[in-house]
């Protein structure tokens, strides 16, 4: 039997595929489909970047000698340190860069590229080496912020 899928449902789906990501996180989209990377590549197949618009409104808080980008819930998704010269910013792992790691499949020069421009066009945070960093070091900032 072969199953045939319009434009527009198949536009539908990705479309859906993306609000699960945004709601769900990607971990957690892609337990839902059995780890299926596939499922969600061909979502952001035309537009790899369209991914990083649910996070271009986060909120900078400064806390000790750091910087923080956090999003509704507090939690950091980049720090950096303001006072060091050409110094690194981290990007949250499980949130954001792994998406383009093992969901998209590129290679981590290539993230840091895509990560130094997001930054420079969305925060203005030039000079700046994209560096990941774990969630769970986000213990070490005492959780939420």
């Amino acid at each position: 039997m072969k199953i045939i899928i319009t434009e527009e449902q198949s536009e539908k789906f990705n479309h859906k595929i993306k609000s699960m990501v945004e709601k769900y996180g990607i971990k957690h989209t892609l337990n839902m489909f059995d780890n299926n990377k596939d499922v969600i590549r061909r979502a952001y197949q035309d537009n790899p970047l369209e991914f990083l618009n649910q996070f271009n409104n986060l909120t900078p808080v400064e806390k000790g000698n750091r910087i923080y980008y956090v999003d509704k819930d507090r939690l950091p998704l980049i720090m950096y340190y303001p006072d060091r010269k050409n110094g690194v910013v981290y990007i949250d792992f499980y949130r954001i860069w792994s998406f383009f790691e093992r969901v998209i499949g590129l290679k981590y020069e290539e993230i840091q590229g895509i990560m130094r421009e997001w930054l420079e066009d969305t925060y203005n945070l030039r000079g700046l080496t994209p560096e990941h960093y774990y969630s769970n070091s986000v213990a070490l900032v005492g959780g939420n912020i």
